[in-house]
């Protein structure tokens, strides 16, 4: 077995991670590329899909730290030697913004450094003025063009999305400051801005209209994640310790890691992609977990599906064009590109005729943490693991009475007022039912589709078929008419399984099961 390896888990600084021999999938070759295709560069990508890495590698580079990349793809493609220029890097995530004073002392805090080194006492101007002045002074003291790296240029942004108001006074704050970029234009080298949404409907670029979107670009796809080959090649090892660790076959392993962190799409020609962080995690810690999901809950986006007429599993196969998923401006608008920009939807498929994306959640990991967050904010329970251990057990061995009693008893326990805040009542309560079954572990769809109507829930253990059907603010006895009627257990006849259907009624009187019928 090759030499173990070592994963940059908590850090994303190019120079640490090259200088203590920690694993690094080579992106180098991007550079080069970027160089030749423009000056100003933007780039969306979910959090800690390795942005804040890649600027990271443009600081060594343009710094002229050419012992860093040794044998990466630009040594090679760039012989001789390279030319250092002085780098601006800002990293925006590092800030808490309450209010644009933060805002302004955030940003102000971040040029404080810059201008101490050369010279610069610039706190009673404004932020625009400081920037011009430090790209001036670093030309004039270094006799060379400025690279300027922006990273998470929407944080003050995406941290107050719900608030319209502060929204908006924040996007004035943002596009003075970045516009002074342009009138910079011969002082500056290179410019990449990096984020998780693209507020094109706000005009923070309005004032950078030399600044090249790549975010959906087939060329730079791969810029950020890992795909397929690179984990076969760089991580091969990695996955052969996992294995081993697991006791698996190397192709186990290898279909684990895909199934649960793989499948994400930037572009249309689907080249898939690994989140980095939960890969290297795993491969870290030879285990599966949900580990990019743990550091950042999507409560917001959860918010935004209360306040909508919207089915949750209307998001798994909505379509989109690119345009529609490339602007965001309030969460009363379509969600979709919150959704994908934010990584909790990814494209699944692209309709070359109609020029439109098909959407779905990326993988197991993500649709299980949406699940459980969910059903957390759905029902104010944060501790339903007990409650989804036992459904699953009554399910696995038929125990219908008992499964049906556990659920009423849960449904029941939900605070009334969580109910008040949803658009509709019918897409709450489908909600919660869809993310219970799902976190259960069994195949499960929703709106099951047949020759005479749409079941509402087909749940497949081991042993048996479940047919459920469910009234809300009707009785069991309809819903199981309705199965015998339609015919909906024609379908499951010839498998080996144990058919059993179940009837539901919901009353909205006591927020709970008020009948059953089994067949």
């Amino acid at each position: 077995m090759a030499e173990k390896l070592l994963y940059p888990i908590s850090n994303q600084t190019f120079e640490k991670i090259r200088s203590t021999g920690r694993v690094y999938v080579d992106k180098t070759e991007y550079i080069h590329k970027l160089l030749e295709y423009s000056d100003y560069v933007f780039l969306s990508r979910p959090r800690r899909f390795g942005k804040s890495l890649l600027l990271s590698t443009f600081e060594a580079y343009f710094r002229g730290k050419r012992e860093l990349f040794k044998g990466l793809a630009i040594d090679r493609l760039e012989a001789g030697d390279w030319e250092e220029f002085p780098v601006i890097h800002l990293d925006l995530s590092k800030g808490n913004y309450p209010d644009t004073d933060a805002l302004q002392d955030t940003i102000s805090s971040l040029l404080a450094p810059y201008e101490e080194e050369y010279g610069l006492m610039g706190n009673d101007c404004t932020l625009s003025i400081r920037l011009d002045s430090l790209v001036r002074k670093m030309h004039r003291t270094k006799g060379k063009n400025v690279v300027v790296l922006i990273d998470e240029y929407d944080s003050p942004l995406t941290q107050n999305i719900k608030n319209p108001d502060l929204l908006e006074e924040m996007r004035r704050v943002l596009h003075a400051f970045y516009a002074t970029l342009k009138s910079l234009d011969p002082y500056i080298r290179f410019c990449m801005l990096t984020g998780v949404t693209k507020y094109g409907k706000m005009s923070i670029f309005s004032g950078m209209n030399n600044l090249r979107d790549i975010s959906f670009l087939n060329e730079y796809a791969a810029i950020c994640g890992i795909t397929d080959a690179e984990l076969h090649s760089t991580l091969h090892a990695g996955v052969e310790e996992f294995a081993a660790a697991k006791r698996i076959e190397i192709n186990e392993a290898y279909h684990m890691l895909k199934s649960n962190y793989d499948g994400y799409h930037f572009s249309r020609d689907m080249t898939d992609i690994y989140n980095p962080y939960s890969l290297l995690n795993a491969l870290s810690d030879k285990e599966i977990s949900n580990y990019w999901f743990e550091t950042g809950t999507p409560t917001m986006l959860v918010r935004v599906l209360e306040g909508l007429d919207m089915d949750i599993e209307s998001l798994d196969g909505a379509e989109a064009s690119v345009r529609e998923l490339n602007n965001i401006y309030t969460p009363s608008m379509r969600p979709l590109a919150l959704f994908y920009q934010s990584g909790y939807l990814t494209l699944k498929s692209y309709d070359a005729e109609d020029d439109a994306f098909t959407l779905g959640f990326p993988n197991h990991e993500v649709r299980q943490g949406f699940m459980q967050a969910l059903l957390t904010i759905y029902t104010d329970n944060d501790d339903s693991d007990s409650f989804i251990r036992h459904m699953r057990r009554y399910l696995r061995k038929g125990e219908c009475l008992d499964f049906i009693q556990l659920l009423r008893s849960y449904l029941a326990d939900i605070p009334f007022d969580l109910r008040k805040r949803v658009a509709k009542y019918e897409n709450y309560y489908h909600a919660i039912f869809y993310s219970i079954f799902y976190l259960i572990g069994t195949d499960v769809k929703a709106e099951y589709h047949t020759s005479q109507g749409s079941i509402d829930l087909v749940v497949k253990t081991a042993d048996f078929i479940y047919i459920i059907e469910l009234k809300i603010n009707g009785n069991a006895s309809e819903a199981i008419a309705q199965i015998k009627a339609n015919g909906y257990a024609t379908p499951f006849a010839n498998d080996s399984r144990t058919t059993i259907c179940i009837g539901l009624g919901f009353s909205k009187q006591s927020h709970t099961i008020d009948s059953y019928e089994i067949l």
